[in-house]
């Protein structure tokens, strides 16, 4: 007989570690409410939160912090969370705030306290002036705006550039008991551009949502084979495939983005 009859299996356990790392995320939230009242501090502090939370699921050669991604030609703007190579060159690093050589930029996450429309598209302007953090970016929203009004963003942003921004949208976005999305890359551009699952009851847990998050991190930003405790994950996702929905992009974004493909025969 093999395994361990009388506790969980390496997949069942991770899948429990991530509830226990998400339930800690919102103790934490909902603790600082009672003390914190400035939101400068309180955006901070739910970083903080995160970045530690993720920084358990990193492999040792990458790094975990906030600051500023550096190349010879620009310098980007704040970003919350910098996932790095640990090896790579720190530029300058006082406290927490790094700035770090675009070619060690692994990714990049912009956190919200409540995220609304006006913070979609300032991210998405935070990656088209993010280079360097191209190979993942995602945005956490511990609170925000339902997925409709987000996806009306989204496309109201896109719809200025449609041709050369397609390609520069965040590979994941999550709020809290709300929903969960991630990037489709089948490479055709008449393809859904995300899967939406929603969080919470009939949806994905919280946990499930926060290993999404980190099999981003691992498949987009580290082009690596994921581990087989993010490949079970990435398998129990295919499963509930009936819970996501497709978001395709707006008729008028299709159409800019698709008229100089070949047409297909009648």
């Amino acid at each position: 007989m093999s395994g361990n009859d009388d506790g969980y299996s390496g997949p069942e356990a991770v899948a429990n570690i991530a509830e226990h790392y998400a339930a800690e995320l919102d103790a934490q939230f909902r603790t600082l409410n009672h003390f914190a009242k400035h939101s400068g501090e309180i955006g901070r502090a739910h970083e903080t939160f995160l970045r530690g939370i993720l920084t358990r699921f990193m492999p040792d050669d990458l790094r975990i912090g906030t600051g500023f991604v550096a190349s010879p030609k620009w310098v980007s703007t704040q970003q919350d969370i910098l996932i790095y190579k640990r090896d790579g060159a720190k530029l300058f690093e006082v406290g927490e705030c790094i700035v770090i050589d675009s070619h060690d930029v692994i990714g990049a996450i912009e956190v919200k306290t409540n995220l609304n429309g006006q913070h979609v598209q300032g991210t998405l302007e935070k990656i088209i002036n993010c280079p360097g953090a191209s190979r993942m970016y995602g945005i956490y929203g511990w609170e925000g705006i339902e997925f409709e009004k987000l996806w009306k963003a989204v496309c109201e942003f896109i719809r200025r550039c449609p041709e050369k921004w397609l390609d520069r949208v965040p590979d994941v976005i999550y709020v809290r008991g709300k929903y969960f999305m991630r990037i489709n890359r089948d490479g055709d551009r008449k393809s859904p551009r995300y899967l939406m699952w929603p969080v919470g009851e009939g949806g994905l847990t919280e946990g499930e949502a926060l290993l999404g998050i980190v099999a981003s991190i691992w498949a987009c930003g580290l082009n690596r084979l994921l581990p087989w405790w993010l490949a079970t994950w990435h398998k129990d996702l295919g499963t509930i495939y009936a819970k996501s929905k497709p978001v395709p992009w707006h008729d008028d974004i299709l159409e800019a983005i698709t008229k100089d493909l070949p047409q297909e025969a009648p």
